[in-house]
């Protein structure tokens, strides 16, 4: 699922990205960053398990602008939509051809902390190691 999200995100802007990004104790499944826009997205994929990528997505809101959760579509009717609305998180559903769609846009986090976003940025850029 973390190739169909990347190329989702890549032709959104996001060119720069990687995969299990660790951030704390948690590794981010997708991070990526638009150099045009100067936003950080970071996605936490899970095929059924909402409630922890719910948590670990307000984790990562500390890093970056945009946090979304990927599932299977037949997973994405499961997720209270509402809950994610509340603490500003997105949801992304994978259908079975590979074709993602937003369900829920995230929005842009009031919590993100300027110096870990410009490390990872740094980071994929190719100017710092992590």
């Amino acid at each position: 699922m973390a190739p169909l999200v990347q190329r989702y995100f890549a032709r959104r802007g996001f060119t720069r990205q990687t995969t299990e990004l660790q951030f704390y104790e948690q590794k981010i499944d997708v991070y990526g960053y638009s150099s045009r826009e100067d936003l950080a997205v970071a996605v936490e994929l899970k095929l059924e398990k909402w409630p922890r990528a719910v948590e670990q997505g307000l984790l990562y809101q500390l890093c970056a602008d945009l946090v979304y959760l990927a599932m299977p579509a037949a997973s994405v009717p499961r997720v209270p939509e509402e809950l994610l609305r509340q603490h500003g998180l997105g949801l992304i559903s994978v259908s079975d051809s590979g074709r993602c769609r937003v369900a829920l846009h995230a929005s842009r986090s009031t919590l993100v902390h300027s110096e870990y976003k410009s490390t990872y940025a740094r980071m994929l850029s190719g100017e710092d190691e992590c």
